[in-house]
């Protein structure tokens, strides 16, 4: 298993990506994806993975001052010679030929370029190629039938040779039939978008839940609950929009009234009677939970330790105060707090009694 360096992301792919396969990082122009990516490729190099880095969308020394600002520095592993990056860009753009070690003499000969670059694979043993990326061998070349063959092919043909490839694309640039046709040689499809980061393709069964919410830090993509488990992170990210709607980062908050939800409760009470409305209630927590805690099962050792990463962001995010009163084999019961009124600590009394093996 190869982890992606987000646990979060490692648990949808029950345990990270599989050996041999490739990854396509897309998403839009805001380049969430590209730094996604470059995430995953440190990972790769911590790992002792060694990696050939193609760089199509800016040169090599711009692109190490830009992965530098989300936290990722390269340069311990260019001098040990696990990260060696070639310049696709410079010759795109330059009236004239420019050479040297590590540069793509004519990037847009997609035929040229492809073999040097798998003569290079070749030759040093990388176990990596990563393309940087493809949106802009895309937008210059004319025949953009003639990139997806070649390209697919290229993939494809390294691939037996033990190389796996590490793409970015922007999918807003080509059509679905089009995006479709280049996700083929590659095991994995993640897409990283709006928000959200979401496994679209993959070679093995994944978790129930396949996608998470996301920050884009000065430590690069976060999961959205792992970011905000301060309250003063929950608080530097609040903010009003245009409309005067409430944001955490880009998240919607919605404001409920604790009045209403006693409402709801009792409404349940009085319609449905106090065995049924128990019932029901019982259900639809359990139900909520069960994802989430699947999911937080496989990062925390046990459940207990669960049910407190589960506490403190219910506090954090506004939602009361839980503590466990009792915790066995048998039962675990949790009193639940809640603040209002200025902030005035109210105890609601409500005792929350749940079977273990219910939770498993």
């Amino acid at each position: 298993m190869i982890s992606t360096g987000i646990q979060r992301l490692d648990d949808i792919l029950k345990g990270g990506i599989r050996e041999e396969h490739s990854v396509m990082f897309s998403g839009l122009f805001d380049e969430d994806h590209r730094i996604l990516m470059h995430q995953f490729v440190f990972s790769l190099l911590s790992q002792d993975y060694k990696v050939l880095l193609v760089e199509f969308k800016q040169t090599p020394r711009s692109l190490i001052k830009w992965v530098k600002e989300y936290g990722i520095d390269y340069s311990s592993f260019m001098e040990s010679e696990k990260l060696r990056i070639l310049d696709g860009y410079t010759n795109i753009y330059s009236k004239m030929t420019v050479s040297g070690k590590d540069m793509l003499p004519n990037p847009l000969d997609l035929p040229i370029t492809t073999a040097i670059i798998r003569d290079i694979l070749i030759k040093e043993k990388y176990d990596f190629l990563v393309i940087d990326d493809l949106s802009i061998l895309y937008a210059v070349l004319s025949s953009k039938e003639e990139f997806f063959k070649i390209i697919v092919r290229f993939i494809n043909s390294i691939s037996l040779e033990h190389v796996s490839t590490v793409a970015s694309f922007m999918e807003e640039l080509t059509s679905p039939d089009y995006y479709s046709l280049l996700t083929l040689p590659f095991g994995y499809v993640i897409s990283v978008k709006n928000g959200k980061i979401h496994v679209l393709k993959a070679p093995h069964p994944l978790s129930s839940v396949t996608y998470f919410t996301y920050v884009k830090t000065e430590r690069g993509i976060q999961p959205y609950g792992e970011y905000y488990e301060t309250v003063e992170r929950l608080k530097e990210s609040l903010f009003l929009d245009e409309e005067g709607m409430l944001w955490a980062g880009n998240e919607r908050i919605q404001l409920v009234e604790e009045n209403s939800e006693a409402t709801l409760i009792e409404g349940l009470f009085e319609y449905l009677g106090e065995e049924e409305a128990k019932r029901f209630l019982y259900f639809w927590g359990r139900k909520s939970f069960q994802e989430i805690g699947k999911i937080y099962a496989k990062v925390h050792k046990s459940l207990r330790h669960v049910l407190e990463k589960i506490f403190d962001e219910t506090k954090i995010s506004g939602g009361g105060m839980l503590e466990i009163l009792q915790f066995s084999n048998d039962m675990i019961v949790i009193k639940g707090k809640t603040c209002s009124q200025g902030c005035q600590t109210l105890d609601l009394r409500f005792t929350f009694i749940m079977p273990v093996h219910l939770l498993k």
